[in-house]
């Protein structure tokens, strides 16, 4: 196909809601954030990347997915043998203890190492004869982790997974993503709250956005391709009432200090020169606050 990994106009219509016309596309050794404001899709995306929700064209769903070369239907044991999973509900049978859960799923995945396995249990502080259902929720994504690092997955598909490590692990977390992308032989989609971490260790940023009960693409791209196009005026309430108001995002407007969200397709803020760059999260706060029915990115 060209693309290590391709989704291409996938729709997944859940009850009432609808993930609408979700295309991106990138190479092997990318990290790609998926951000979005609560109930958006992410997780919907990501379980219909799994396979864990089917895209039945009998109930409107359509689309195509393929990874290193296999289509998500059409070859789809090939498809999910290829992926590794850290998510938010721990998908093993909860009656199974944490090793008994390696000797039977590991089977299924090609290379998997039982060894590595044990290893990383041991290393993640994750006790191996305890049962699932018993571990905490930050034991049973370590669990998820060495699990899906025991085999040479091409596609690690991680929803949520910092949110329940405590700090120290979080950190080492974050260096074990940019160790398993580091030879290019993989690649990690990571969907997170924490904007500000997830602004340090992504290549690539897909933004999904929440219109009513439908959901597409805000922006998928790098993220500093994004942040140039925005920028943070802090001042007082003036100052900022004499802004180009079609270059104004959101405002937020305090007795003591003002600022308000910018935004220039051709990057040209020389109208507000003091203005700085602003953090992804402050983008996202004020483009995900704001009223304005024109698209700012």
């Amino acid at each position: 196909m060209g693309d290590f990994f391709k989704c291409e106009g996938l729709t997944k219509n859940k009850g009432d809601f609808s993930l609408k016309n979700i295309s991106f596309t990138f190479p092997e050794g990318t990290v790609v954030g998926l951000i979005g404001v609560n109930g958006c899709g992410k997780t919907t995306l990501l379980r219909s990347i799994l396979g864990s929700y089917t895209i039945d064209s009998k109930g409107s769903d359509s689309g195509d997915i393929w990874l290193s070369g296999k289509h998500f239907q059409s070859d789809q044991k090939e498809f999910r043998k290829q992926l590794g999973f850290v998510l938010q509900e721990n998908p093993f049978s909860r009656n199974m203890r944490v090793l008994e859960a390696g000797e039977v799923y590991g089977y299924y995945y090609d290379g998997f190492n039982m060894d590595v396995y044990i290893k990383l249990l041991k290393e993640y502080d994750v006790p191996e004869r305890e049962f699932i259902s018993r571990l905490s929720a930050g034991q049973s994504l370590r669990m998820q982790l060495a699990f899906a690092r025991s085999y040479p997955a091409k596609l690690y598909i991680m929803d949520e997974p910092a949110g329940n490590l405590d700090v120290k692990f979080r950190d080492y977390f974050y260096n074990c993503i940019r160790e398993m992308v580091e030879n290019e032989t993989c690649s990690v989609i990571i969907s997170s709250h924490l904007v500000t971490e997830l602004e340090h260790i992504a290549d690539r940023l897909l933004w999904i956005n929440r219109n009513e009960n439908e959901s597409s693409v805000r922006y998928f791209g790098d993220i500093d391709s994004l942040k140039d196009s925005y920028r943070i005026f802090e001042g007082e309430k003036k100052e900022i009432e004499v802004l180009p108001q079609d270059s104004v995002v959101e405002k937020r407007i305090r007795a003591g200090h003002s600022e308000a969200l910018l935004y220039r397709r051709d990057r040209d803020f020389s109208f507000a020169p003091d203005a700085r760059y602003a953090t992804l999260q402050e983008i996202m706060y004020y483009v995900e606050k704001s009223s304005r029915e024109d698209d700012n990115v």
